[in-house]
């Protein structure tokens, strides 16, 4: 059977603004990825300077102005003299993500409501077998009360995410959620903060609304600007594009601003001259080589036009050299696959290394309605985002920014307690409360919101095991509060993002230092 999709749901095109088109396009020269090897001057940023090394993709900029050459480039280019802001990168799970299936109860009582709730497709405890994913239990203050599913865990740690059954690249044995969890006392190592059942307060279950609510962090429809949109045009440069990056066709609403210049980078394709037969069963072809070999041989005399053709293949090839090691860290990065999630955080960061600039850079990735057929599409996505999650970690830190950097992932909303279908059919309906994390070395680790249970006296409505949604004890703005004024240096957060008094963030660790969410 086909696994049907929400009538709703174009999740990820949810996400981007459509409203509005690009004021303008522009080249991304390989020489600003390079740092600017000729110089920063005037004069080395003029266009046919820039442009002389190839272009490694394109801008769709988002703005109240259009901008000139000059202007933005000079921008990028002061920038990037000060590498030490922090910057945050904002993942998007799209579609309603069950975060139950994810990180499960663990206590006695919710873990027997959880189970009843989902005979099909919940998760037992202990390790894995071939009938069902097991969990393992979080570690540090409060994290007995929940577990990760295995499907999340290293295959170090005992877990799964190196399964055979995904066909994951070798060498992520030791990559998961575990692993950046660590001991979960939120002291160095325990870089991964769990939050479960976070929502706004006056949800809607329609992804078109909720999805509009998270990304604007109100419930006004006429609010246009993204939370982070808000805060570039507050803190941000009127000149720089990059400051704020969605790697996607579209700019995301999250970072849709009123005023400061925004972009959206599809990708950033590495040059060089390859013959392509994957796509008819056959094999690449790397003819660098042979350029090399046919730029070096000598014109005869008076061959003016052999002559320039030659320059130009020994351009084309001493450029994909140099450009082939913005790319290059010290050690190999075992991201799982090359899709589309792993694909856009090496984008993240080869940009952020780069110092462009750039304080923000969102990613979507989907999908996550999982109404029908749940483990099959699901199992695979989890170990995919653990493991490629992992991967950035190590990718940032091998760049030696890792420091600087935190990530936040979020959905819509959760799922219902309850599944609907039966066997392998099983899925959950659009629910409250999602699942959020935070990584980063900066990030105060474990567990860090409160968790509401899932016994049906303790859902919402009450004692209604077919419509019982998770109680929502933590406002998604609660979050966002902690990110911009602990990590990106908010001085008032809440007249940027508005709407009633935001609350302090509770931990469900029971930790109530001033700085809730990063150390």
């Amino acid at each position: 059977m086909e696994h049907q999709r929400c009538i709703e749901c174009e999740e990820i095109e949810l996400a981007r603004v459509r409203d509005e088109r690009p004021r303008q396009t522009m080249p991304i020269p390989y020489a600003a990825l390079d740092g600017f090897p000729a110089g920063k001057t005037p004069r080395e940023l003029t266009r046919r300077r820039l442009l002389q090394w190839g272009i490694a993709g394109t801008a769709s900029i988002y703005g109240a102005h259009q901008l000139g050459w000059d202007q933005v480039w000079e921008s990028v280019a002061h920038a990037s003299e000060a590498a030490t802001d922090k910057c945050l990168v904002l993942i998007y799970l799209a579609g309603g993500n069950d975060g139950l299936n994810w990180v499960l109860p663990n206590d006695a009582n919710d873990y027997a409501a959880y189970v009843t709730a989902r005979p099909e497709i919940h998760r037992a405890q202990g390790l894995s077998t071939a009938a069902r994913v097991g969990s393992k239990p979080l570690p540090g203050p409060g994290g007995a009360a929940l577990a990760f599913a295995n499907t999340v865990v290293s295959a170090n740690g005992g877990g799964d995410t190196s399964d055979p059954r995904f066909k994951f690249a070798a060498g992520g044995e030791g990559y998961g959620l575990d692993t950046l969890f660590g001991d979960g006392t939120g002291g160095p190592g325990s870089d991964l903060a769990i939050m479960p059942a976070v929502d706004a307060k006056q949800y809607s279950l329609s992804h078109f609304d909720n999805s509009d609510i998270w990304f604007a962090a109100s419930n006004d429809q006429n609010t246009k600007t993204g939370w982070l949109g808000r805060w570039i045009d507050r803190n941000g440069d009127a000149g720089n594009p990059l400051q704020a990056i969605s790697i996607d066709t579209a700019l995301s609403k999250s970072i849709r601003t009123a005023t400061n210049p925004v972009c959206a980078i599809p990708s950033l394709p590495m040059s060089g001259f390859m013959h392509s037969q994957s796509g008819f069963g056959g094999t690449n072809t790397d003819l660098n080589p042979q350029l090399r070999d046919l730029a070096a041989l000598q014109a005869g005399a008076g061959n003016a036009y052999l002559s320039r053709s030659r320059g130009t293949y020994g351009l084309a090839h001493t450029t994909y050299e140099r450009i082939k090691t913005l790319n290059a860290v010290a050690s190999p990065i075992a991201y799982p696959n090359t899709s589309t999630l792993s694909a856009r955080l090496r984008t993240a960061a080869m940009l952020l290394a780069a110092n462009l600039g750039t304080r923000i850079i969102t990613i979507h990735w989907g999908g996550f309605d999982t109404h029908t057929g749940q483990l099959a599409a699901q199992d695979r996505q989890m170990a995919e985002f653990s493991r490629a999650l992992a991967a950035f970690r190590a990718d940032l830190q091998a760049r030696g920014i890792e420091q600087r950097v935190a990530t936040l992932a979020f959905s819509e909303f959760g799922r219902r307690v309850r599944e609907n279908g039966v066997g392998t059919e099983a899925g959950t309906d659009h629910g409250a409360g999602g699942l959020m994390f935070a990584m980063g070395s900066g990030v105060r680790g474990g567990f860090a919101a409160d968790w509401p249970g899932c016994e049906l006296n303790e859902l919402v409505p009450t004692n209604n095991a077919g419509q019982g949604n998770l109680k929502v004890p933590t406002d998604y703005r609660s979050v966002y509060k902690a990110v911009l004024d602990e990590w990106l240096g908010e001085q008032d957060s809440q007249s940027l993002l508005g709407g009633p008094t935001i609350e302090t963030l509770i931990r469900g660790d029971g930790y109530a230092g001033a700085r809730r969410l990063f150390k």
